[in-house]
């Protein structure tokens, strides 16, 4: 894998982890499975750009999955590519 790349998909996975209401968001996801924008939003008090922001950040770096319904954009983690990311991020430092 080109080095470069992978220090850009690094960067973008753990900046998206690094802010606490990232972290909260994918803790409520793991207990509700799937959530639309609005029903975030609704649990944190936060405003629908912010909202949108956060998702926007966790799907570019493939933390979460969306399925659209209609108008609704539904979210759920994508714990495949999560765990995945992970285990390239230790393979990275142990080669």
């Amino acid at each position: 894998m080109n080095k470069e790349l992978s220090n850009e998909k690094f960067i973008r996975f753990f900046r998206a982890l690094g802010n606490e209401e990232r972290i909260q968001i994918l803790k409520l996801l793991r207990e509700s499975k799937e959530l639309c924008a609005q029903e975030v939003e609704k649990n944190f008090y936060l405003e629908q750009s912010t909202t949108s922001h956060h998702l926007n950040t966790l799907r570019r770096a493939g933390i979460v999955n969306i399925r659209k319904s209609g108008r609704n954009i539904f979210y759920s983690l994508n714990l495949e590519n999560l765990k995945a990311n992970w285990l390239e991020f230790e393979r990275f430092f142990n080669n």
